[in-house]
């Protein structure tokens, strides 16, 4: 078994209950988001087209390159925005503060998107957040209690990307997430590793978050092809929900984890 595979394990006996425990599951169907790469802007307008015609509502779309292809990018990817559809505009920290504030200003008035994670440092990120009417959300800046705490004092965005391992596993997450419930924040449920154990860990924490206060999760499984457990996530027009069966409500296939690296006794 990989260390991957100890996690899940831990996941499994802590995950599912743990999160039940503090306020329980929606029942919501829990909408997905796409991922749309970094390229041309007729090749992403495409991209989203074709999420949207397999029930996506959610596109994270990614720039991060020169200042006018970003620009058009984005206004690309929101051409044929429907009713009901969010967009996430992720620049990964890639911007400077000028160039971050350049694009916005190369955009048509009245797009509707959220930017997340414009620059690299919070004072990078200060700048535009307090010159603009784009509203701003982070990931990789609110990975700690202390950040997120900073962050709702500063009235300095509008919801973060959770993403599980970065935040420190479904402990502290369910601390964090708790932290941005209370704050009226939104927030993105997402995961770093990809794998079919992975969604299942997030899924469950997603089905914890209001209906309101949820964007969305992060469909990673079809970005790898190593399938690594089953389960009965079901996937309808986009949406998801968790099973209810106990722990994560995944079987590992052990075949493909291989042997365990360490074993422990719970008495």
């Amino acid at each position: 078994m990989t260390k991957t595979a100890l996690d899940v394990t831990c996941w499994g006996v802590f995950g599912n209950s743990g999160l039940r425990s503090s306020g329980g599951r929606t029942n919501a169907r829990m909408p997905l988001i796409s991922s749309i790469y970094m390229g041309d802007s007729q090749d992403m307008r495409n991209r989203v087209a074709e999420h949207r015609a397999r029930g996506y509502i959610g596109h994270s779309v990614k720039i991060g390159d020169d200042l006018a292809d970003d620009a058009a990018r984005i206004s690309a990817s929101l051409a044929d925005k429907r009713p009901g559809e969010f967009f996430i505009v992720d620049a990964n920290g890639g911007m400077s503060v000028e160039t971050a504030l350049r694009m916005l200003r190369l955009l048509p008035h009245g797009l509707d998107f959220v930017l997340e994670a414009p620059c690299t440092t919070w004072r990078e990120c200060l700048s535009p957040c307090r010159r603009t009417d784009v509203l701003i959300i982070f990931d990789e800046l609110s990975l700690s209690d202390a950040s997120i705490v900073q962050l709702i004092a500063d009235d300095f965005a509008e919801g973060i990307g959770l993403k599980i391992s970065k935040n420190g596993g479904l402990t502290r997450g369910r601390r964090h997430r708790g932290i941005c419930l209370a704050a009226g924040y939104t927030l993105s449920v997402q995961e770093t590793t990809r794998s079919d154990i992975a969604f299942a860990a997030f899924v469950h924490m997603g089905q914890t978050v209001p209906e309101r206060q949820l964007r969305c999760l992060l469909e990673c499984r079809d970005i790898v092809l190593l399938k690594t457990a089953d389960g009965n996530f079901r996937i309808e027009d986009g949406r998801v929900h968790a099973p209810d069966a106990p722990g994560l409500g995944v079987t590992p296939r052990l075949d493909v984890l291989g042997e365990p690296v360490v074993s422990y006794r719970w008495e």
